[in-house]
């Protein structure tokens, strides 16, 4: 058979369509990737991975599925569709109801069971497809994974599901309680990665602070990032989604001690308003955020700091909006992005009192990107005569410079590294270069052997 796979969303669910390819591969498919799944060629089947988190991505969600559904009945092509993920994980009935063309489908984390529906297909041909069992984010073995693009970077998912209650999220509603990946098979899929050219591990989780907090009384990410370290060869190590209520002197001291680990931190604070974080029922809403800043700052020298904030919260008043921008002029973010507040079915937040009208919302997004860029631009040109390490991505076929990122830019949500050099750069290699130029996300530079 020959299957298209199209992933949506966050990257915990590339992590969870490589799962998938590798169990489809096994079973002797062909696998088309996002795309050349989306046109192009006969296949016998599409998967659609969904992302249900706020109103934008769920959108996208529809649009592709709908798309194909529209493929599927005007051309035959795919002969399949079948959908997989958050989306269907909470609006199964709705979406087989309104989208008839769909031949399967599945929720969060439901490996086996999707590959099943895709190799029985024909055999089931006129059977209603099933709605979405319970959310499985529970893994327990190691699992191959089918790398869907030969990047130099991947992601690593430590663990999946959340115990946080925040009043505007529905992650927990799609992919319930939090369930921690055991060390030992990390850390082997971890030595398959770096086997097969991977040079970046990205740690991946809803809440990577919480590792190992629902299993083992003495397994806690520390632990996880050293053993991940004292693997053999050169490669970086990158820390995502880390909620600041749990930053332990520890994960401190092991980040600004082991080299492998890079000075990045993706922290969502979400709002800077105390009266704002309780209202979110953030789980860190008592922390002091600006000393809790120093003090990462302080730890972990030349640390490039990713937080997200969330405008038009029910309630949010003008002088809470300031504050958020104040805020940010004082602690001047590295990276910085922004959503308008979503309203999502079943959370907290929905049921909320004081809603802030769309046109405010969209007024307060813009002043929030609008504060940051000069921030982002002032930080990037800082930069210029500075010597630092790239991972090299690849070639800009229109520039004909080489893309690169240095540790301060995280894969796909950050500003890339632009290098003009004559010479051949190893791609899915290091290189050493010195900041030439800057713009307000990307940076100039060339190689330090040709200055």
């Amino acid at each position: 058979m020959r299957v298209g796979i199209v992933t949506l969303g966050c990257d915990k669910n590339t992590v969870d369509n490589e799962y998938l390819a590798g169990m489809l591969e096994e079973a002797g498919c062909e696998l088309v990737v996002d795309g050349e799944a989306n046109g192009g060629g006969a296949l016998d089947a599409v998967v659609v991975t969904t992302c249900g988190f706020i109103d934008r991505a769920k959108r996208q969600s529809i649009e592709t599925i709908l798309d194909l559904a529209e493929r599927k009945r005007s051309q035959g092509n795919p002969r399949r569709l079948f959908v997989a993920g958050c989306l269907s994980q909470r609006y199964g009935e709705d979406l087989i109801k309104e989208v008839p063309e769909i031949d399967g489908m599945v929720g969060v984390g439901q490996f086996r069971r999707l590959t099943e529906l895709i190799l029985e297909a024909d055999r089931r041909d006129g059977q209603s497809p099933d709605l979405a069992e319970s959310p499985q984010v529970d893994i327990y073995r190691l699992m191959r994974r089918r790398r869907l693009e030969k990047t130099p970077h991947a992601f690593l998912k430590v663990s999946d599901g959340c115990n946080h209650t925040c009043t505007f999220c529905s992650i927990p509603l799609m992919k319930g309680k939090l369930r921690s990946v055991p060390r030992e098979i990390l850390l082997a899929e971890a030595e398959r990665l770096l086997a097969d050219g991977v040079k970046e591990i990205n740690l991946v989780a809803q809440d990577l602070s919480m590792y190992g907090m629902d299993r083992w009384p003495d397994v806690r990410l520390p632990d996880l990032l050293r053993d991940l370290c004292a693997l053999p060869g050169d490669f970086w190590v990158r820390c995502l989604y880390y909620y600041p209520g749990l930053v332990t002197d520890e994960f401190l001291e092991v980040m600004a001690s082991e080299p492998k680990i890079v000075p990045y931190l993706d922290m969502p604070l979400q709002h800077l308003h105390p009266d704002v974080l309780r209202r979110m029922k953030r789980p860190f809403h008592s922390v002091k955020t600006f000393e809790l800043i120093d003090r990462l700052r302080a730890a972990v020298p030349g640390l490039t700091l990713r937080t997200t904030m969330i405008v038009g919260f029910p309630g949010e008043t003008r002088a809470e909006h300031e504050f958020v921008l104040d805020g940010m002029r004082r602690l001047r973010f590295d990276r910085l992005g922004a959503f308008e507040y979503s309203k999502e079915d079943d959370t907290a937040a929905a049921a909320m009192d004081n809603r802030v009208p769309r046109r405010v919302r969209n007024r307060r997004w813009h002043a929030v990107m609008q504060t940051q860029a000069p921030i982002a631009d002032e930080l990037n040109r800082q930069r210029i005569g500075e010597k630092t390490r790239v991972l090299i991505e690849g070639r800009d076929p229109h520039t004909d410079r080489w893309v690169a990122r240095s540790p301060a830019e995280a894969p796909e949500i950050d500003g890339k590294v632009f290098i003009d050099s004559d010479q051949e750069l190893p791609v899915g290699e290091f290189t050493d270069v010195e900041v030439t130029g800057a713009e307000t996300y990307d940076l100039y530079a060339k190689p330090v052997d040709a200055l």
